[in-house]
């Protein structure tokens, strides 16, 4: 049996808590442990750890108390590393500088956008009946994330869908089929799209998309998806006399690099789209 070289903390120990002095940073060798923010209104998971994760080096860096707590969800082993033995580690392996400025990047990524979820949290913002950014939020939280997705060297998809023959089926059948449109719609949408995307207005019927480290043919994809549970979902509503359907056009970084060019793609996508209806385009990268 291999024998592991940190110590084990049984299920639920603490490892340290939240404000502790940090004298150490931490690596987990197996298990798994988790990080929780303590405060009055009660504890909140941050991130789960797993094998080969180092937690910790933040506060030992920044030479600042703990931020947060952190315990074992499971029977796990957990190797410790002050200063001197984290720079021996160093020297006998330099991949290791690499492995944790990445995983420390892809944290503060994250974070990031939690911060921007809450700034859109709907107890914060007047939403309309999609519970969606708008369309000036939208541009706004584009032209940020463009920045962060040519820093990190990720792709970055834009997609505008818009509903066909919105205004026609308001006109024969009344506001409330629209509403029932847009409603049914953004459910979809919220429904399939991980956490970290984000959805907002593009006009009356149009929606926009922010489909984060995803490039085109992935962002083809969830969109098929979109669809296929739209028409599922409309289908079995009070309404299944009248069909339904959308448009989407879809623009990619690093194809188009500023949000003008962005946006002009994935429009100009969609008319294509709109010319049949019911189709999903992916915008040609730019001639050279």
């Amino acid at each position: 049996m291999k024998r592991e070289l940190g110590k084990l903390f049984k299920k639920e120990a603490i490892i340290f808590r939240q404000g502790d002095p940090a004298e150490c940073m931490y690596m987990v060798q197996k298990g798994e442990v988790e990080m929780i923010v303590e405060s009055e209104y009660g504890s909140k998971r941050l991130a789960l750890l797993h094998n080969g994760d180092v937690f910790g080096e933040v506060s030992l860096f920044a030479e600042k108390a703990r931020f947060a707590t952190a315990r074992a969800v499971q029977d796990t082993w957990v190797l410790t590393l002050d200063e001197k033995s984290f720079l021996a580690r160093l020297h006998q392996d330099p991949s290791l500088a690499y492995h944790m400025i990445r995983q420390m990047a892809n944290r503060i990524y994250e974070q990031d956008h939690q911060l921007m979820r809450g700034y859109y949290d709907e107890e914060n913002r007047a939403h309309d009946i999609t519970g969606f950014v708008s369309y000036i939020d939208l541009v706004a939280l584009l032209e940020r994330e463009l920045n962060r997705a040519k820093r990190l060297w990720q792709p970055l998809s834009l997609a505008v869908i818009d509903i066909d023959d919105f205004d026609t089926l308001q006109t024969r059948y009344g506001e409330v089929i629209g509403e029932d449109l847009l409603i049914s719609l953004g459910s979809t949408i919220k429904g399939v799209l991980r956490r970290q995307d984000v959805v907002g207005r593009f006009g009356e019927d149009q929606f926009g998309l922010l489909l984060y480290e995803t490039d085109g043919q992935a962002a083809v994809q969830v969109l098929e998806k979109v669809k296929r549970s739209f028409l599922n979902l409309w289908g079995r509503l009070e309404h299944p006399d009248i069909a339904a359907t959308f448009s989407c056009g879809i623009s990619c970084y690093p194809d188009y690099s500023n949000v003008a060019q962005l946006s002009k793609a994935a429009h100009k996508a969609l008319s294509k789209g709109k010319q049949s209806g019911n189709q999903i385009m992916l915008a040609d990268p730019p001639k050279k």
